[in-house]
């Protein structure tokens, strides 16, 4: 007989002992006596004319073809399929599925290694040391884990940061993998023969009985609406649970039938797996002492709703959209950035409309780079002949209007000199005036974000002189945030804060504290400014050294040239102020979230690290209330660097992928524009956030021509820009990073309305609102009527909606919903129709049925001496089915006509105008949902 790779086969007829493949170097391992042994053939290896096999317990041999017997059906009784490394994955998913079609289970015998089933025990009991286990809600219990069981459980996540290294390394993470490719294998199969498709699963679940005595130490969960909502529908998507049965006991699984047949009895063996079809059967398991289960779902695709219609009454759709709470509100705004940009209508027109570049050669009024230009890197030089100067005539000041003496102002760092008139036009546009200031103290904060300063170095090297009596505070850092406040009067905390790239993003985040924080004289605004200057060679030197910037000197940012990072100088700033968005009153956007964080001890000092990056990402999202699919544009740091960019993208990969999206989410990058401004590029990327909030409009990324090979996005929908793209509402949600080379992270959220263009509705969208009310309302009240969700009742949409079924969502004042299915063969819109109005005192007068019209009714009335007359439509007589008008007094004809319900009261009535004596036909049409009113003059 012929062997074949995958063939099953039993060991026999050897006399003596085999030491196992992987034992063969190890000290101590004892050789095993394999006769009897049942295996599976992996490969045959020419070499030693020998047969690789792996055994039933999970060893891996070398066994001559003599010593093999291919194993018949017969002898693998108990077993559906045997799945070991060579099992051909759509052969299996075919077995498997055929197995569940037929007797709604399949047993599968899997081959896992003694020394894999020690280290998951050993796992497991270690997770249970530091307290990861613990025990589900009585309410839930069966739904997990079968009739009548109970135990401590614990899920683990093993593709998110949140498991232990120790779990992560363990066996576990091949075991949730082979679920995931299980998955996989079934999800060809499973619509044809089962009559469903296999969407997603379920995090792996670990079981393990309680021991005596283990009663009290794991007390049964509470549970909330919200909860039990989650469960339910889970649940209801639930179509296969597969269980993984690890040991080291052996136990035993009764199959009870939802469908009213026998039970059956199954032993619950180590290393095997039972698959269950959740139609057919619920289960029971019994452990006969201590030992561990795997578990997790197979789920069938969430229910998709779309809305619509929406009616009611405005003040219940009357809904402020954007963050909730105390809003951060943006009412000033100016820059002078790259692309000649003095405020941000030129840099908008730059970077969102024009995609500009706005590098060039190092200017001659700067320093001679040619005595510096070293292309090779032989002299000690910078190879970087290029960067964004963005400011000309970077050595002015406008002395006089601060009260600054020549000879003072002669030895001000320029830096002082740009935030001193940069920080005061933003200030000016929030609509705060320096006279004003000065004449009255105003407890407004001052934050600058920066990571260098060229003057100090110049004076180092003798390159200028600041001796005198002003040459202390020309060039300390603190002073440049200091100065601001002292010549605007101005007693909020002031402070420069350095934390290297992310400088100036980490100034917004403290603003925001401090803005927050109304324990002791709380600040009314605080002023944010972002700033990098290029005054000496000696950064671009000492970068070049590094490796670190471009060649071509550009950034090159997720482009496949990406080799380092231009460098760019920039001042911007904002104005902030804790009150609600309000355009009327000069808001631009709010700041939705912010937060900061460090990444701790890395892989080295300046290494980014991406599960640091992802978590300052999910902080701001929890705080702004918002799930990843809200947000509509991510502007990246984005350096455009080999390293930098695809750690980024992998780590808010991670974060924006956790919901589904309807919409792919734009990926932009201000340092295509402007370079990179290091510690004022931070506030920059915000900026940006800002203007494209205020847009609705996402600007393209320049320079991008093919994707760095590097930066993995697939299965992740996204945009990376190359031309501008409109958000997919009136309102939006822009984000941004920045992340400093020694580990300091920031991300901040911005958030705005379409103010700034003819796109913006001024008029409020009802079905927005509503969704909006939606996704803020409380969960559904759940009524647990016993421990099988089947018999629950939920005033949310119920779980088992099928696809077409329509429903009502009631929404209260309050912002509680009720769910109600519309029954269309059942619902009651009236058999008769009569008239009330103001012409009859509001009597009712029956309507007349059209001849030949289905579903037309129609009548006459006369227009009084007033020259108007209202009216409604009332179905059966009943005044709980009234026709009606979603506006009061409405005078138009294409209104959505709400009901049949209790009208709010007469005034939602049509009305209608004319010359007394005028006579007014008024038709009405109904017909399921569809309806209509009509009225026309027939005579004067």
């Amino acid at each position: 007989m012929a062997f074949l790779p995958g063939m099953l086969v039993q060991i026999q007829g050897l006399n003596e002992k085999v030491l196992p493949l992987a034992g063969r170097e190890a000290q101590g391992t004892a050789p095993m006596d394999l006769n009897g042994m049942r295996a599976q053939l992996v490969q045959y290896d020419r070499a030693v004319r020998k047969w690789i096999a792996a055994t039933f317990n999970g060893q891996m041999l070398a066994i001559e073809q003599q010593f093999l017997r291919a194993l018949g059906p017969e002898e693998l009784k108990g077993y559906d399929f045997v799945m070991g490394p060579k099992s051909d994955y759509n052969l299996s998913g075919q077995a498997i599925t055929e197995s569940l079609a037929t007797k709604g289970y399949a047993v599968v015998k899997l081959l896992v290694a003694d020394e894999d089933e020690a280290q998951m025990l050993a796992a497991a009991r270690r997770l249970d040391e530091q307290g990861e286990f613990s025990r589900l809600a009585v309410e839930f219990e069966r739904g997990y884990l079968g009739l009548d069981s109970s135990a401590k459980t614990v899920h683990l996540g093993l593709n998110s940061p949140d498991p232990p290294d120790f779990v992560r390394q363990s066996p576990f993470k091949t075991m949730d993998d082979n679920f995931g490719q299980l998955c996989s294998m079934l999800g060809s199969y499973t619509e044809e023969s089962l009559g469903f498709e296999i969407y997603s699963r379920t995090d792996l679940l670990l079981r393990m009985q309680l021991a005596d005595g283990e009663e009290e130490d794991y007390p049964p969960a509470d549970v909330d609406d919200g909860d039990a909502e989650g469960f339910m529908h889970l649940m209801y998507r639930k179509r296969l649970a597969a269980m993984q049965f690890v040991g080291p006991a052996e136990g035993s699984l009764k199959l009870v039938s939802t469908q009213g047949g026998p039970d059956v009895e199954l032993a619950a063996e180590p290393h095997t797996m039972l698959l269950i079809l959740s139609s057919r059967w619920d289960f029971c398991y019994e452990p006969e002492g201590q030992s561990l289960v795997l578990q997790t779902f197979f789920l069938a695709a969430p229910a998709v709703y779309t809305m619509l219609e929406v009616h009611g009454v405005d003040e219940v759709l009357s809904l402020a959209t954007g963050p909730t709470g105390e809003q951060i509100s943006i009412d000033g705004m100016y820059c002078r950035y790259g692309m000649a940009s003095e405020g941000r209508a030129q840099f908008w027109s730059g970077a969102g409309k024009a995609s500009c570049d706005g590098l060039t050669a190092v200017p001659q009024n700067r320093w001679d780079n040619s005595l510096y230009f070293d292309s090779d890197q032989t002299a000690g030089g910078t190879y970087c002949n290029h960067g964004c100067f963005g400011i000309e005539g970077v050595d002015l000041f406008d002395c006089r209007f601060f009260e600054v003496s020549p000879m003072e102002a002669k030895l001000m760092d320029p830096v002082q000199r740009q935030v001193l008139e940069v920080s005061y036009s933003a200030l000016l546009e929030a609509g705060y005036d320096k006279n004003a200031l000065q004449r009255k103290a105003t407890n407004i904060g001052h934050f600058v974000g920066i990571d260098k300063d060229d003057w100090m170095v110049m004076a180092a090297a003798g390159d200028i002189n600041l001796g005198g009596a002003c040459g202390a505070a020309a060039a300390a850092n603190s002073i440049t945030a200091n100065r601001f406040s002292y010549l605007m009067n101005l007693k909020g905390a002031s402070m420069t804060i350095d934390t290297a790239c992310s400088s100036s993003l980490v100034c917004s985040h403290v603003s925001k504290l401090h803005l927050r924080a109304k324990d002791f004289d709380p600040m009314t605004a605080s002023i944010v400014n972002g700033i990098n200057l290029m005054l000496h060679p000696g950064p671009f030197i000492a970068c070049s050294a590094a490796g670190m910037l471009s060649h071509a000197g550009r950034c090159f940012t997720f482009n496949s040239t990406a080799d380092g990072y231009a460098r760019g100088e920039l001042c911007g700033a904002l104005c902030f102020a804790l009150k609600q968005f309000e355009p009327q009153t000069g808001s631009i956007c709010c700041l939705a979230g912010s937060q900061a964080n460090q990444d701790g001890r890395s892989a080295s000092l300046t290494a980014p690290n991406g599960p640091a990056q992802e978590k300052c990402i999910k902080a701001v999202l929890r705080e702004a209330g918002l799930t990843p699919s809200e947000v509509d544009i991510f502007e990246c740091h984005g350096t455009g660097t080999a390293l930098g960019d695809p750690i980024e993208v992998g780590s808010f990969k991670k974060v924006m992928s956790a919901t589904p999206r309807a919409e792919p989410l734009s990926i932009t990058s201000s340092k295509s524009n402007i370079a990179h401004a290091e510690g004022g590029a931070g506030l920059a990327g915000f900026f940006k956030c800002c203007l494209q909030v205020s847009q609705c409009e996402a600007s393209p990324n320049v320079h991008l021509k093919v994707k760095n090979p590097h930066i993995d996005m697939e299965g992740f929908p996204c945009h990376m820009l190359s031309e501008s793209l409109c958000t997919r509402q009136d309102d939006a949600y822009a984000g941004v990073s920045s992340f400093g080379f020694g580990g300091t992270n920031a991300h901040a959220e911005a958030w705005g309305r379409n103010i700034m263009n003819s796109r913006g509705n001024t008029h409020t969208d009802p079905v927005k609102h509503f969704e909006q009310k939606l996704r803020s309302a409380p969960p559904p009240q759940i009524t647990m009527n016993g421990d099988d969700v089947r018999d629950w009742e939920t005033t949310g949409l119920a779980p088992e909606v099928q696809f077409g079924e329509r429903y009502k969502v009631h929404l209260d004042e309050d912002g509680a919903t009720t769910c109600e299915k519309i029954d269309e063969e059942l619902e009651d819109f009236g058999d008769e129709f009569s008239l009330r109005g103001s012409f009859s005192d509001w009597d009712l007068e029956p309507l007349d049925r059209h001849e030949s019209i289905p579903g037309l009714w129609t009548t006459t009335f006369l227009i009084g001496d007033s020259g108007e007359e209202e009216f409604q439509i009332v179905a059966d007589e009943d005044e709980e089915k009234v026709y009606y008008p979603k506006n009061p007094h409405c005078t138009s004809k294409v209104q959505p006509v709400q009901g049949p319900g209790v009208a709010p009261d007469t005034d939602h009535a049509w009305l209608v105008r004319g010359r007394p004596g005028d006579t007014f036909r008024i038709e009405f049409f109904q017909q399921g949902p569809r309806r209509s009113v009509l009225w026309l003059r027939e005579s004067q």
